[in-house]
């Protein structure tokens, strides 16, 4: 009778491969291009053109000269602003 439950996968190991199958069909899924990935729009963060305070882009950790940043889509300025704002 042991036989019988070697045999026969654990409940344990049925839902281990149904969370993994879940997570691949999510990430192959999504399509997102590696030029993008990880990157929030402009409307997500409250990106405003202008600073908020001494508070800008240009002094921000994320922010990629000359008009870049690392997490948000598009071109940002360096006098913007936005709620993901790091300091420096």
């Amino acid at each position: 009778m042991s036989e019988a439950r070697e045999t026969q996968p654990s409940r344990r190991c049925i839902l281990r491969q149904a969370a993994c199958a879940a997570g691949a069909v999510v990430i192959l899924g999504t399509g997102v291009t590696t030029a993008s990935a990880g990157k929030m729009p402009k409307s997500a963060v409250a990106y405003q053109p202008t600073p908020k305070g001494g508070l800008s882009c240009a002094n921000c950790r994320l922010f990629e000269p000359p008009n870049g940043c690392k997490s948000v889509e598009g071109p940002v300025s360096g006098q913007g602003w936005c709620m993901i704002y790091v300091k420096v």
